[in-house]
């Protein structure tokens, strides 16, 4: 954001302090142009009839009429994966031990 009292102000009437602000008047410009642009932009296309009750459906239903519950797949393959990093520690760790120790034991 521009400027952090900007924040405040947009629940408000915000037009003194853009007046006073440089750096928010210069944020609210470029959002004047882009928003022109894209009006310029696509002014004679619009979207068939319907076409938005249809896309807010589908976000919010899944085809089946239920909303869609995330898959285990990720979870269960994150648990698998940590179960063999497990896994090989044990088997490492104790063997690696080892061998410090007699190397720490031929230092001394």
């Amino acid at each position: 954001m521009a400027c952090p009292e900007l924040e405040d102000l947009l629940s408000g009437s915000f037009g003194d302090h853009v007046r006073g602000c440089e750096r928010c008047r210069a944020l609210l410009e470029a959002f004047a142009e882009v928003d022109s642009a894209f009006e310029n932009a696509f002014k004679g296309i619009s979207a068939p009839a319907g076409m938005a009750s249809v896309v807010l459906a589908r976000a919010r239903i899944s085809p089946g009429g239920l909303p869609k519950r995330p898959s285990a797949v990720p979870e269960l393959l994150d648990m698998i994966g940590w179960a063999a990093v497990l896994v090989v520690a044990a088997i490492v760790l104790p063997r690696f031990t080892t061998i410090l120790r007699s190397v720490w034991a031929g230092l001394g």
